[in-house]
């Protein structure tokens, strides 16, 4: 497997737990752990941000 398909792989997989936890925390009337969001965030700002620069197109 690519290592961009890796990331974007792992990114999905993040964002559907962290809805999927939101949703299950707002239903059960629980607070989401700070933890788990300071976890999420920067794994997906990680993914969009390298797949951003790798698309820049190459200076001559």
């Amino acid at each position: 497997m690519k290592n961009i398909q890796t990331r974007k792989t792992i990114a999905l997989t993040m964002t559907a737990a962290y809805i999927l936890f939101t949703g299950y925390c707002l239903v059960t009337g629980k607070n989401i752990p700070v933890e788990f969001t300071a976890i999420v965030g920067p794994v997906i700002g990680y993914y969009f941000g390298k797949s951003t620069a790798l698309e820049q197109p190459e200076q001559k």
